[in-house]
């Protein structure tokens, strides 16, 4: 999968919407990113809702329990926040100590405490453990589907670090040329309130960032509060030539499988002809139509794998 902005370029070329000779858009990089990232939303809601086995979004998160709390919440994005797949409980913490838990509906709700909660049940994108944990010594492993970061542009390359540590930083300075084209425009940084920062590649570095300040002609950005501590779990110490994006959540690089990406592109020319009036609107629709079904097909399709009978409990066979 390539860049946003060459994403962005490729939709341009489709849609005959390029840039003037004097560099003047007459549609915005920010309009397309929107298409792009309606696009994204589109296509993994619909890959999601396919009837297969092979979840190619889900992930794991490790919680720790707290005495006498019910309710918890998963650190991340939680897919249609309510995309979870199982909860498994371990009383030590132990990664060999983990069993399964039984889902439960709310009508199940045990308001007693123990050692050892045996189900659970969700609401409203929450973990309610049943009954509740009466001790902080376990560890509960949910495993869910989640929602893929946002798309944006780069916005500013880290030209220099202050206070930087492997576990935070205090503020950062951006190369003037890849930040002061953000300064004055809308999105820009005098009015975004939270930031990422993400690798070369798009990998994760530090993400949400709530923006303390920012201030144009040194280019230079502090968090709030300043130093900003890194998640220890997700995040990883800033570096130079790491890259800048708007917004909570978001990145450089689509998360999506590779085959997806003409489906991006095309879905962005789709709205751009739309915008434009374009006889060729109806053309574009069936091209995005036809690569939505191939890319459906694709995944609902089974691998050569051996799939076995599955078993709730294999141990009592």
């Amino acid at each position: 999968m390539r860049r946003t902005d060459a994403l962005i370029l490729a939709a341009r070329t489709i849609s005959r919407n390029s840039a003037n000779a004097d560099g003047t858009k007459g549609v915005s990089d920010d309009e397309i990113l929107q298409y792009l990232n309606d696009a994204q939303d589109r296509i993994q809601n619909r890959i999601s809702s396919t009837k297969n086995i092979s979840k190619i979004f889900t992930t794991q998160a490790i919680i720790s329990i707290v005495a006498n709390q019910e309710a918890y919440s998963i650190p991340d994005r939680l897919l249609l926040n309510k995309q979870i797949e199982g909860v498994e409980f371990s009383a030590t913490g132990s990664l060999t100590d983990y069993v399964r838990l039984e889902k439960l509906n709310f009508f199940n709700r045990d308001t007693n405490t123990t050692n050892y909660p045996w189900g659970y049940f969700k609401r409203g994108g929450q973990i309610f453990l049943q009954p509740t944990p009466s001790t902080s010594t376990g560890t509960i492993r949910v495993t869910y589907e989640r929602d893929l970061d946002d798309l944006d542009i780069p916005r500013g390359t880290i030209a220099t670090i202050t206070g930087g540590t492997a576990t935070q930083f205090t503020t950062v300075t951006f190369d003037p040329a890849t930040s002061n084209p953000y300064e004055t425009t809308t999105p820009g940084w005098s009015t975004q309130q939270y930031c990422c920062f993400v690798s070369p590649l798009g990998v994760r570095k530090a993400y949400n960032v709530l923006i303390g300040g920012y201030v144009a002609g040194s280019d230079i950005l502090t968090p709030s509060p300043s130093p900003f501590i890194y998640n220890t779990t997700y995040d990883s110490a800033l570096a130079v030539g790491d890259i800048a994006v708007f917004n909570k959540y978001t990145t450089t690089f689509s998360q999506l499988p590779d085959a997806c990406e003409r489906y991006l592109i095309h879905y962005a020319a789709m709205e751009l002809f739309h915008r434009d009036s374009s006889k060729d609107y109806s053309k574009e629709a069936a091209i995005v139509a036809e690569t939505e079904e191939d890319i459906l097909k694709a995944l609902a399709a089974q691998t050569s794998e051996v799939q076995y009978v599955p078993q709730a409990d294999r141990y009592e066979w």
